[in-house]
């Protein structure tokens, strides 16, 4: 699969996940690690493999938002990585609000602050 670099250029605006496979376990894991992450640690959370690689920072905002932001560059919303998607919407669910670093590689996601 190709790697995905967030080009930290323009701000896209890209919906919430309303469903996603991974969903469950990075919610999960952001309520079991939300300490860690807190004070600058990070976040592992093992999916299954495949998808897109890729190192993508994310703005999540305050609550009633239906979009987060990204500097990923792209023109087609649905080619936005789907795990780094359902990160940014776990972390609007577990009421993390601002900058994160999403990195996936080889079915491992991580996540810290940006």
């Amino acid at each position: 699969m190709p790697f995905i670099e967030s080009a930290g250029g323009a701000r896209v605006d890209i919906k919430f996940a309303s469903r996603s496979r991974f969903l469950d376990a990075c919610e999960a894991a952001i309520r079991r690690g939300r300490a860690a992450l807190n004070t600058g640690g990070t976040i592992q959370i093992a999916l299954t493999e495949g998808g897109y690689a890729g190192r993508i920072v994310v703005t999540i905002p305050s609550a009633g938002s239906a979009c987060f932001g990204t500097d990923w560059e792209g023109a087609d919303e649905t080619r936005f990585p789907a795990r780094i998607k359902a990160a940014a919407t776990a972390l609007m669910h577990c009421h993390c609000e601002g900058r994160f670093l999403v990195v996936h590689a080889d079915g491992s996601l991580a996540i810290s602050r940006a």
